[in-house]
């Protein structure tokens, strides 16, 4: 069958090729139908709408960004196309962007949304599967050359082969921490084992590219064979962090600068070392060969440039600077040196070593390279700039967010691409090319969500600034003065209007701790909760990091701590203290009411202790000892007054509030791991280190069956009529309530209480997300993305900090499958 441009832009051929015939047929089919379609072709859809071998481009790369989602879940093609094309060119992704110019939205042949649309519709009216939308925009252009490589942590240093096929990475992973990847399809060729410690601040290739140079922070250089992974050369024991390393022009020698002054010299044949370079007063933090390897220079952090002859190992020259020189090259002439001083960058000739007048760039430059002898690049604060190295003027320049931690830059040898770190992921892009627009989350990585399943909003902490997610998926900031930033032991009352957390007040003396209540309505503090501590009780130590709160069921009251070992309760409305429940002189570690919002429980794990609270009069119903580390192991019965605890005696202790005396279950003799109970009370069971679930009757004691599992089970649920476990191997099983009979084994971590009581939960794990709905094994749909945390809120909105696509926020959707009208 023949495709063309009016076939490969109908949903319904795209669906049945992938489905048929797999992704590659598909991509094969488009750029088959490229080849054959003219740059002005167009052709006329429905309502107006007109699409062109562009849109062929376009449909094209945003199945590549999601190729290899998509050869595991083909039906999930529909959600890739709409989630890229939707926001490649809507009017609302405006918000989302910055640009260097004028973004796709602003053309007025924009389609690609309205194409989008179009597909939905037609979707919904033939009655498609469930999906998931993105409320926000996916990294990932479909414009430009632009290519992302990521790390599960923090990349340091990046450099090109000499052939510039190749680029080699290093991240903060202690061990497998150096990175090779094929430039032409982004793909990681090799993971080398690295340093012991992560931070790896040199990286050099060899001038024939069989060997890359590396130097860490534990003082040591290596150097590998690229082809085989294997080690060649160790260099230990440098006088400090090794900082620079550089190969010789032949290949013959690598220079290693440390911080402790030094700069030393291997031969690549014996592996010996055949020079120390002594004279710097400071860390020795750049080193660069010239072209002709009769010299080396270097910079320190005692403000000069040094060079140095490589014949003699004598010191030639001195060019003093004004400020640390983070980065030198030469010339590929050999007649011009530049280096980084406080104000930009600045060339010496190198006939002389005479520094040239005037400076190129701006204040904070640093890797320094020469695109030719014509063209000067570097890394200025939160742009590329390429400079004519004759009049300084600024030919190109990209504009990036910076990190904490700092970036780093490097060019091919082509000069026609670069690479730039970004945290925890590299860009690779073209040279010169119009850069597409740039997602402004991506200077912003979440930090942590804090929130609660099918809750009304949930907050993402970044490190700046702090917002609220709603379930529309709206998201709305902190205000920069607001106190939206400080713990992570927040509560939120269920319609989503307040929070609590604690604080101290550090400006008073002594200094005050207390609960503030935050209006999430207007991101503005709204109270102070507060009370006169306890004679005696610690309200110094120990506390800043271990106090909690808890709101009530219907929000109307709060528990949280002020002290340590005492638990206040709070009405909401006026700030009202209501009662004050005394407990051992240990950190408050867990506070939870009782669904029926009854009962206060408040945990100890210091003590092993637990305590349950009548909320109207504050009366202690029960004390018990229990297992709380590193979990807490009790369980509440949602239907009925049943509690059960778990204790590090391997004994099972059930407790009908508010008086019944407790019944105990010897589980075995070691430690309680996991408790759950069923809504009803009547079923209850336990986990212990035999990695065994052991099912009771909550009446009568009497064991029913055991559970084995492969590896530890750490958390329950029960509810009729399924158990539902969660083990150490990352897999979450299904049993047959009322006989233990296996029933599914999911590959996920999900919390298995989420699982019996939420409308939908989420299978987190090293792959693509996937949603159930409740009491489901059978994924409903999947998400392309690992995940590192998510919360399912109100109305199927899902917010998740992406873990592929490290510490990224997604905001989605999910929806039914649709129905025929």
């Amino acid at each position: 069958m023949t495709f063309d441009l009016p076939s490969l832009t109908e949903l319904s051929t795209l669906e049945r090729l992938v489905s048929t015939q797999g992704v590659d047929a598909l991509l094969a089919a488009l750029d088959t139908a490229l080849a054959q379609t003219s740059a002005d072709a167009r052709v006329r859809k429905e309502e107006g709408l007109t699409v062109s071998a562009r849109t062929l481009r376009l449909i094209h790369r945003a199945i590549e960004l999601d190729a290899d989602f998509l050869r595991e879940h083909p039906e999930a093609l529909f959600q890739s196309l709409y989630n890229r094309l939707r926001w490649y060119d809507a009017p609302d992704a405006a918000a989302h962007y910055d640009t260097q110019g004028p973004g796709p939205w602003e053309n007025p042949d924009a389609h690609l949304h309205r194409l989008a649309a179009l597909w939905r519709q037609q979707r919904e009216a033939a009655g498609g599967t469930a999906w998931v939308e993105s409320l926000r925009p996916l990294s990932g252009s479909l414009d430009g050359g632009d290519q992302y490589y990521s790390h599960d942590k923090r990349v340091g240093a990046v450099a090109f082969s000499p052939c510039g096929k190749k680029l080699a990475t290093t991240s903060s992973d202690d061990h497998d921490n150096i990175h090779l990847w094929d430039v032409a399809t982004g793909k990681s060729l090799r993971v080398l084992e690295g340093h012991d410690i992560g931070e790896i601040l040199g990286l050099a290739w060899s001038p024939d590219g069989k060997k890359l140079a590396s130097g860490s922070r534990d003082h040591d250089a290596r150097v590998w064979d690229v082809e085989t992974g294997e080690l060649l050369y160790d260099f230990p024991k440098q006088e400090g962090r090794v900082t620079s390393v550089a190969f010789s022009p032949d290949g013959k020698l690598l220079a290693v600068g440390n911080l402790g002054w030094r700069i030393h010299l291997f031969d690549m044949e014996s592996g010996e070392k055949v020079r120390t370079l002594k004279g710097h007063q400071q860390s020795v933090l750049c080193v660069a060969f010239h072209p002709s390897g009769r010299q080396l220079a270097s910079g320190a952090s005692d403000d000069t440039v040094r060079i140095w002859d490589m014949t003699t190992g004598a010191q030639v020259a001195s060019i003093t600077t004004n400020a640390t020189p983070r980065s030198i090259a030469f010339s590929p002439d050999g007649e011009r040196l530049a280096y980084s001083v406080l104000e930009g960058v600045a060339i010496a000739e190198t006939q002389y070593w005479t520094p040239l007048e005037g400076l190129w760039g701006t204040m904070g430059c640093t890797d320094i390279a020469w695109l030719g002898t014509t063209h000067l690049a570097m890394l200025a604060p939160r742009e590329v700039r390429v400079l004519d190295a004759h009049t300084r003027d600024t030919v190109w320049s990209r504009s990036y967010y910076p990190n904490t931690s700092g970036n780093a830059l490097a060019f091919s040898p082509d000069r026609k691409h670069f690479a730039l770190t970004e945290s925890t992921r590299v860009l690779v892009s073209e040279v010169h090319a119009q850069p597409p627009p740039a997602l402004k989350s991506l200077g912003q990585p979440v930090q942590d969500l804090l929130g609660a399943p099918e809750a009304a909003c949930l907050i993402v902490k970044r490190s700046d600034p702090n917002a609220v997610i709603d379930t529309r998926g709206h998201q709305r900031e902190f205000p920069a003065s607001s106190m939206g930033g400080g713990q992570k032991s927040w509560s939120m009352n269920r319609d989503g209007t307040l929070a609590a957390f604690p604080i101290v007040n550090f400006h008073e003396d002594p200094r005050r701790r207390a609960i503030q209540l935050f209006d999430l309505v207007s991101l503005s503090p709204a109270k102070e909760l507060t009370a006169k501590p306890l004679e005696g009780r610690d309200t110094t130590s120990r506390m800043l990091q271990e106090n909690v709160v808890a709101f009530s069921p219907d929000g109307a009251l709060l528990a949280g701590t002020v002290e340590l070992g005492v638990v206040r309760l709070w009405r909401v409305s006026d700030g009202q203290l209501l009662h004050t429940l005394k407990g051992p002189a240990n950190p408050v570690s867990t506070l939870e009411f009782t669904p029926d919002g009854a009962y206060l429980l408040s945990g100890f794990a210091e003590a092993s202790f637990l305590m349950v609270n009548d909320v109207k009069t504050g009366t202690l119903v029960h004390h018990t000892k229990v297992a709380l580390k590193p979990t807490p192991t009790y369980a509440l019965a949602a239907g009925a007054q049943r509690l059960a605890v778990g204790r590090s005696s391997g004994e099972l202790a059930l407790f009908d509030l508010p008086t019944g005396a407790p019944r105990s279950i010897q589980v075995s003799n070691e430690t309680v791991v996991a408790v759950a109970i069923s809504s009803d009370g009547s079923r209850v069971a336990a986990s212990d280190m035999d990695s065994c679930v052991h099912v009771y009757d909550a009446t009568t004691g009497d064991e029913l069956y055991q559970v084995p599992h492969p590896e530890l089970p750490y958390a329950l649920a029960l509810e009729a009529p399924l158990l539902v476990t969660l083990s150490e191997d990352h897999h979450v099983r299904f049993f047959d309530l009322a006989t233990g009979a296996p029933r599914a084994d999911v590959e996920a971590s999900t919390d298995p209480l989420d699982v019996v009581r939420r409308r939908y939960w989420e299978g987190l794990g090293d792959g693509p997300v996937a949603f159930h709905r409740r009491m489901d094994p059978t994924p409903l749909a999947h998400f392309q993305d690992a995940l590192e945390a998510c919360y399912i809120l109100r109305d199927g909105v899902a917010v998740g900090q992406g873990r592929t696509q490290k510490d990224f926020l997604y905001v989605l959707r999910i929806h039914e499958a649709s129905t025929k009208a």
